[in-house]
């Protein structure tokens, strides 16, 4: 296993198998390079992910070996996806992927994470007093440009009839809002962990946004993508991927102490604050995704096709990309026939 680092920086728009114990989840098993090279973009975030990539299960479910790419944008991803440099996207927003499948990348939506919910919000100061709307004019905000939380940073201006010459909002990575927070160079982010918890850890809380905006229709998502040509190639270690996935899922759901002390150490945090952090998300079951509710099934579209759609209409308003199109093609941007071998 390699890791590499894919340009500075999570979505921006284009330019654990119950009843192991805690040693045993700590055995890594070494890869097996049975097929070619497989190059995934994932993020360092406090989720399941980083038990399956910790842990070696991704490589010895895929049996091949990985070449990590980090990112720090879903940008980042597509751009990797269109060069034929990434097979893989691990954690891309539904934000970056809706605009993906509007500009033609040549990918499909696999699985899915979690339903994002409260895990990002918007963290101001403390000492600045934010308590309405009306205080963020003049401040300045930052969030990773065309990523989910971008998505919701721009909901919550728009929602507020806060035009964006009332506040300054700056495009900067994770890494890059923890440091601009340290010297005291912006007022307020959106962004998740472990980002968000280093702020709220540095005389930063939360500003509720979330309930409102999802209310409203701005539904955030994290998924996994597949390159078409590789999947097409390699349909067995897509599937295994996304079971490896599904181990590590069931880890958190029936040992969570034993899982948020794997995914703590692996994206640079405490097992406590993993812990507080993995309880916001909503993880979905790779089997309910297969449901109405979320992806569907091949030749039954889910609920979340819709989703896509919504978020590519409003990304045009936006002018970040140049069109949407009909619900037909958000449906077949999601191919579910992998998720399916990969819960039998």
């Amino acid at each position: 296993m390699t890791n590499t680092i894919l340009g500075p920086g999570r979505r921006q728009v284009l330019a654990g198998a119950a009843g192991l114990g805690l040693t045993a989840a700590l055995t890594r098993r070494p890869a097996r390079a049975a097929t070619p090279t497989i190059n995934i973009g994932y993020f360092v975030e406090t989720k399941p992910t980083m038990i399956a990539k910790s842990q070696g299960w991704f490589e010895d479910a895929a049996k091949a070996h990985i070449n990590w790419v980090e990112v720090g944008s879903g940008a980042q991803i597509n751009a990797g996806v269109v060069a034929g440099s990434l097979d893989i996207g691990i954690g891309i927003g539904s934000s970056p992927s809706a605009a993906g499948i509007s500009q033609g990348i040549p990918y499909k939506v696999v699985a899915m994470l979690d339903n994002i919910g409260p895990a990002e919000e918007m963290t101001v100061r403390a000492s600045d007093n934010i308590k309405s709307p009306a205080d963020f004019k003049g401040k300045k905000i930052a969030t990773p440009f065309g990523s989910t939380s971008h998505f919701r940073l721009i909901g919550f201006l728009k929602t507020n009839n806060l035009s964006l010459s009332e506040v300054t909002v700056l495009d900067l990575p994770p890494e890059q809002i923890v440091a601009a927070w340290k010297r005291g160079d912006i007022d307020a982010a959106y962004v998740w962990s472990p980002a968000k918890a280093e702020l709220l850890a540095d005389g930063g809380v939360v500003y509720k946004t979330y309930d409102v905006l999802d209310a409203k229709g701005y539904v955030i998502a994290d998924l996994i993508v597949a390159r078409n040509g590789f999947a097409h190639a390699n349909p067995a270690a897509v599937t295994g991927i996304l079971a490896a996935y599904g181990k590590a899922l069931n880890l958190y759901q029936t040992q969570p102490d034993q899982a948020a002390a794997i995914v703590g150490p692996a994206a640079g945090v405490t097992a406590a604050v993993a812990a507080a952090n993995l309880r916001e998300y909503d993880f979905v079951p790779l089997k309910t995704q297969l449901t109405a509710q979320w992806l569907g099934t091949p030749g039954h579209p889910g609920a979340f096709a819709a989703e896509l759609q919504h978020t590519a209409q409003f990304l045009v308003g936006q002018k970040s990309i140049r069109r949407s199109l009909g619900l037909a093609a958000y449906q077949k941007g999601i191919d579910t026939s992998y998720l399916e071998k990969a819960v039998a």
